[in-house]
């Protein structure tokens, strides 16, 4: 019998590891010397990730802490006067948040902007999702997938449902997030039965679109003069009894299947992260958190600083709450008014004019297995630090913004003089591909506009992968331009 020294005691999973031996953190060492900053900046972010599996979720997340930190909400405006110092921010139907802070400078003399989007490649399920297999017995919800992906990639992983249904009475609930939530799956075929049926088609017609079928119960087969089998009516005597939705309720809904796995260290040496959604909710913290860390601070810019966190970004910016919408015109109307001014649309294309932005998306890391896709000399890497990308688009620039000499210097110096690890990056080969960013919409605003991001490895995939080194440059990045570009 052991003794009761020999009991073992279960301990709570946390974030904060000791390091097995020195070397396992030379990668900090190499690159920084602030080895704490690094630590507490990831687990804040893993934290955060954890969270915010959507956009509203995402919105939810900085709304709230926002508010906490004494930030103001301005969706009815303020009876007070913009105090240089003062954060600010404006929500778009649950989806889209501006966070600012109120410059020394004028705002019609422009502002410095970080653009990123809060939005990642997911399973949607389709307006009128609830099905049942007769043969099975399987209750299935029928989906469409949301953004670029490789379908191949959902299958077989377990998936949590998140989302808002809204109600014919108008009221709606959220779901997801719950700790005893039911787990979903879009199951593969088993190899020993593929070769005919699978295995002869091109790898992106793996799994497709209709056959994303994802597993919500189980029950009796049904008999031949059923209507339909009972499965969908007792998954929907679920929904009844869980959240108090009727089935027409479904067609008024936005619900989605997101992976189910947390945020995990990677290697040895934990120097990696990974987790589902770096893409683009990585930007967004850095944007967003170096603002709230600039007013817990007291730190005043001296140009008005503001982070826009869009929706839509995977689906091409489009719709009331992405990049392309007059959200921002609206906001910025409104500011100016805030500031004393008419905020007339001279005032308004003046301060577009006058604005600098960084377009905050993820970038593609160099890949070690298919490394024939990417020019080396112009690639980015894990753990070099953020990436400067003069241009996107495909092929011959197409869709590019293209950012100008003057842009990429100022940043280039300003870096540099701040001590961030930066590198210039293109995304692969000329012919290999491309992406494009929100970087084109902003500067159709007549604004100075660079992309700027963090590499990834697995990008669109349910499980990217980031390096902490680059997190922290990313934000150190963020709040060096906020607060010091152009430099004097």
């Amino acid at each position: 019998m052991p003794g009761e020294g020999d009991k073992k005691v279960k301990k709570k999973r946390s974030r904060a590891r000791k390091d097995p031996n020195e070397w396992v953190k030379k990668w900090l060492v190499d690159t920084i010397d602030d080895r704490k900053g690094v630590e507490k900046t990831s687990s804040i972010y893993m934290d955060f990730i954890d969270r915010c599996r959507t956009e509203r979720e995402s919105v939810t997340y900085w709304r709230d802490l926002l508010k906490e930190n004494g930030f103001l909400d301005l969706r009815n405006g303020s009876n007070d006067d913009p105090v240089p110092g003062t954060g600010f921010f404006l929500t778009n139907r649950d989806r889209e948040i501006l966070i600012g802070i109120v410059g020394e400078e004028p705002l019609i003399d422009g502002a410095n902007f970080v653009a990123t989007h809060l939005d990642s490649p997911r399973i949607d399920l389709k307006p009128t999702p609830i099905d049942g297999d007769r043969d099975t017995g399987l209750g299935i919800l029928r989906t469409h997938y949301y953004g670029g992906i490789k379908k191949y990639h959902w299958v077989n992983i377990p998936l949590s449902l998140h989302g808002r249904i809204v109600k014919e009475d108008g009221t709606y609930v959220d779901i997801g997030g719950e700790e005893d939530e039911p787990i979903f799956v879009i199951p593969d075929l088993l190899p020993h039965l593929s070769r005919k049926a699978q295995n002869e088609r091109k790898l992106s017609d793996g799994i497709r679109g209709e056959e994303m079928l994802a597993l919500c119960g189980l029950s009796s087969i049904p008999e031949e003069e059923e209507e339909r089998p009972p499965i969908i009516s007792e998954v929907l005597e679920h929904l009844n009894s869980r959240y108090g939705i009727v089935e027409e309720d479904l067609t008024s809904s936005e619900l989605s299947l997101v992976p189910t796995q947390i945020s995990r260290e990677i290697g040895l040496d934990r120097g990696l992260i990974g987790s589902y959604g770096h893409d683009n909710r990585v930007s967004a913290f850095c944007a967003s958190r170096s603002l709230l860390l600039m007013v817990k601070e007291g730190v005043v810019p001296r140009r008005w600083s503001i982070a826009l966190n869009f929706d839509k970004e995977e689906i091409g910016s489009d719709g009331n709450t992405g990049a392309k919408s007059q959200f921002l015109e609206l906001a910025l109307y409104g500011l100016l008014d805030w500031s004393g001014l008419r905020g007339n649309r001279r005032e308004l294309l003046r301060t577009c004019s006058g604005s600098f932005c960084i377009s905050a998306d993820v970038k593609s890391a160099l890949n070690p297995t298919f490394k024939g896709v990417q020019d080396i000399r112009n690639s980015a890497r894990l753990g070099a630090g953020i990436t400067i990308t003069k241009y996107t688009g495909r092929g011959g620039k197409s869709g590019a913004n293209d950012a100008s000499a003057e842009m990429v210097g100022g940043l280039r110096r300003l870096y540099n003089h701040e001590g961030i690890n930066w590198v210039m990056q293109e995304t692969g080969k000329v012919d290999a591909g491309g992406g494009g960013t929100v970087a084109k919409f902003m500067a159709s605003r007549n604004m100075d506009v660079v992309d700027n991001g963090l590499p990834l490895l697995s990008m669109h995939s349910p499980f990217e992968i980031l390096s902490k080194v680059d997190l922290y440059m990313g934000l150190k990045a963020f709040s060096s331009f906020y607060t010091k570009y152009p430099m004097e």
